[in-house]
This record gives structure tokens, C-alpha cells and sequence, in this order.
């Protein structure tokens, strides 16, 4: 394994702690049983999309230094994508960001995944060897709203089971 410990690895253990702490500000507005969810969802959703994307034959990207797996790779798979999840449901529920909103609101969230991508390109964590930046406007809309289905489903299901309970009692 080729691995050199330089800015960029710098730049994901800082990201991932600032996502980090952002969802611990806001970790009690949702139930614990939903966090594990949609960080389970995050983590399985992000991994198949770029282990299919960064593998033979596609070879399209590659986080750090080389194209193999690296530790401070993983800080955004495990905590930077999840909470970065977690952040916008908070965003889209806490304010009622339903309807048209819903649609703005993806709009934003779009722009910044997109500049967010960028950076990480400029911080040389992300290599393209195939990829373009545009190719990636389609894909943030439509993980904003798989994860508002997940969100939502869950969250109905979660409030069906505490009417069943309180009914029981």
C-alpha cells in the first residue's frame, strides 16, 4: 500500500469532525432508532455507488493518494456522508421544507454537494480519471430524495409503532 499522510488526509479528518460536531448539535431531534437508519442507508447507499464507480472497469475516480482504499478515505463514508444526510433531513423537516419547498430546498442542497465535490477535487482527496463534475447534478437530487422517501417512511412507521404502544398501555 502506497500511502503517504499529507494535506489532504488533513482535509477529510477535518471535514468529517466538522460534519461530525454539526450532527451532534442536532443528534436529539431525531430518534436514535432513525439515525441508525439513515446512517446505515448513507454508509450502504454511498459505498455501493462509488465501489461500483471506482472499480474495474470503470475506473472513473479515486479517493487520496492512489487508487486503493485509504483509512481517512473511509471518515467519509462512515461519518461524512451519513451526517451530511442527516444534516439535510434535519434542514428539511425542523423547517417544514415540504411541497415546492422540497424542491428548492434539493436545489440548494445540489449546489452546495456540488461545490463541496469541487473543494474536495481542489484539496486533491478526489481524482477523476474518467468523471466530470456535471455528471454528478443528476445523482444529488436523486439521493435528496431517496433518502426524503427513506426519511419519511421510517419516521410514519416509528410513530405507527408509538400509537400501537401507547394504545397497549
Amino acid at each position: 500500500m502506497n500511502f503517504t499522510f499529507g494535506w489532504n488526509d488533513w482535509f477529510m479528518i477535518i471535514t468529517a469532525f466538522i460534519f461530525f460536531s454539526l450532527f451532534l448539535l442536532i443528534r436529539k431531534y431525531f430518534p436514535p432508532s432513525l439515525v441508525i437508519i439513515i446512517w446505515a442507508f448513507a454508509n450502504t447507499y454511498v459505498a455501493s455507488i462509488d465501489y461500483f464507480l471506482l472499480a474495474t472497469p470503470f475506473d472513473l475516480y479515486y479517493f487520496g493518494d492512489n487508487t486503493t482504499y485509504e483509512a481517512s478515505g473511509a471518515l467519509f463514508h462512515l461519518v461524512t456522508y451519513p451526517c451530511g444526510a442527516l444534516l439535510f433531513l434535519y434542514g428539511y423537516d425542523k423547517w417544514k421544507l415540504y411541497g415546492k419547498k422540497t424542491f428548492w430546498y434539493i436545489l440548494l442542497w445540489t449546489g452546495f454537494s456540488l461545490f463541496f465535490e469541487w473543494l474536495t477535487l481542489k484539496n486533491n482527496d478526489l481524482h477523476y480519471t474518467g468523471w466530470k463534475l456535471y455528471y454528478s447534478i443528476p445523482t444529488y437530487p436523486l439521493s435528496a430524495v431517496l433518502v426524503i422517501i427513506l426519511f419519511r417512511f421510517t419516521k410514519r412507521k416509528l410513530q405507527d409503532l408509538s400509537i400501537q404502544e401507547l394504545t397497549k398501555k
